[in-house]
């Protein structure tokens, strides 16, 4: 058995490592140069995000994102093609003005719902509140008591 206190590794484990460490560089650097011509995909975009928390010193708790809101507002609204970019707008804005006072992620997600609703209606887009599928179920339940 090999002692691991040992600060040399066998061959084949070093090369391992050392091939793992030279994937993980090359896939910073592609992320760096797909930055450099500002053509990241979400995904690339989310990566580099967490990549420079630590040495930014940056350590969020919360965090709003596009996906949330859009997954609320497909709940609320009905589909329409505008959706997401209001949505997307609407998640900026917040980012741009939010202060922290207490139930953070809630109200900053109310408020992004609520500036959806304000450029939708600024753009003359017709956003219909979905229908509760569950209050029609107890509605239903309701009535056959009744």
């Amino acid at each position: 058995m090999r002692d691991l206190r040992t600060p040399f590794l066998p061959l084949p484990e070093r090369f391992a490592l050392w091939r793992l460490s030279l994937r993980w560089r090359l896939a910073r650097l592609r992320r760096g140069l797909l930055y450099g011509v500002d053509r990241l995909s979400t995904d690339d975009a989310q990566r580099v995000l967490f990549d420079c928390q630590s040495p930014a010193g940056w350590h969020p708790l919360l965090t709003l994102t596009l996906a949330d809101v859009l997954e609320e507002a497909r709940e609320t609204f009905e589909d329409h093609p505008a959706l997401p970019r209001l949505v997307n707008d609407a998640c900026g804005r917040v980012a741009d003005k939010w202060q922290n006072y207490g139930d953070e992620l809630y109200e900053a997600r109310r408020w992004a719902m609520n500036l959806v609703k304000a450029y939708a209606d600024d753009e003359n887009i017709a956003l219909r509140p979905r229908e509760d599928e569950d209050c029609e179920e107890d509605d239903a339940k309701e009535g056959a008591v009744s």
